[in-house]
């Protein structure tokens, strides 16, 4: 059975999360755990819209999950971007628990076959919870991309540094982001392209495309969100890495993409 990619067209993102999310089967966990792309504190297309989380809160909620908004940003404090993005104000109108997972508690797991880490402190909110990685679709000077994958990387203990607090994963950075995935898992992948960004991750230029992609395939969302900035998956080495590694389907050709 192939890989499915529910494209949404339009700008409200209650409506396109509650027309998306129909076409997925609904989590079987309890704690569902949204991770936005807050990599630092500057205002979308650089980071993950506050409504697109809302809608997914509201969504979630009202089927009667527990919401957890988790993040731990590379660039900037976790509670500033909460706080300066307006997250802090939508978990206290929702109710809903916000965590930053540069501190958060861990438990150390191995993994002999990864690609560049071995052993992962993976963050005790995300253990046995329902995942879903919920970035915006940017451009990115390193990677070329940065999409449900990448947004990963998000999803770790940070380093004592103000800046730079994932740093220690850029050595080898494709690999890295496969790793996390494979230790991580996420079930589902939510990318707000709407109004996507171009020309650098940290200081994003619009580029307005009006749709929302949603897919239990991170890979498959990622691959079919890369063709419209233009770019060959195939070409892009961590989604490549992400195929060869079982991940997920790379080939746009392989995939049912659903325009809804």
């Amino acid at each position: 059975m192939p890989s499915r990619v529910v494209v949404a067209r339009g700008e409200d993102p209650f409506k396109l999360v509650e027309r998306g999310l129909k076409h997925f089967e609904k989590p079987t966990q309890h704690r569902v755990v949204v991770k936005p792309n807050l990599i630092i504190d500057e205002p979308p297309p650089t980071t993950t819209p506050c409504d697109t989380i809302e809608a997914l809160i509201r969504y979630y909620l009202e089927e009667g999950y527990e919401v957890i908004v988790a993040e731990g940003s590379g660039w900037c404090e976790t509670s500033k971007a909460f706080r300066k993005l307006g997250y802090t104000k939508l978990a206290q109108e929702y109710g809903v628990k916000l965590v930053d997972l540069n501190t958060d508690r861990y438990e150390l797991v191995a993994n002999p076959s990864a690609l560049y880490l071995k052993r992962f402190e993976k963050p005790l909110t995300l253990k046995d919870a329902y995942i879903i990685s919920a970035p915006v679709l940017k451009e990115h000077s390193i990677t070329q991309v940065t999409i449900s994958l990448k947004n990963m990387l998000g999803a770790t203990l940070g380093e004592k540094a103000k800046v730079a607090k994932k740093g220690r994963f850029h050595r080898k950075l494709d690999e890295s982001i496969v790793d996390i995935n494979m230790y991580l898992k996420p079930q589902l992948a939510v990318v707000d392209a709407r109004t996507a960004g171009i020309r650098g991750e940290l200081k994003s230029t619009p580029l307005k495309l009006g749709v929302m992609l949603f897919s239990s395939d991170l890979v498959a969302a990622d691959s079919i969100a890369s063709t419209l900035l233009g770019k060959n998956p195939l070409k892009i080495g961590h989604i490549k890495l992400a195929q060869k590694a079982g991940l997920g389907t790379a080939d746009p050709t392989k995939i049912k993409v659903d325009y809804i």
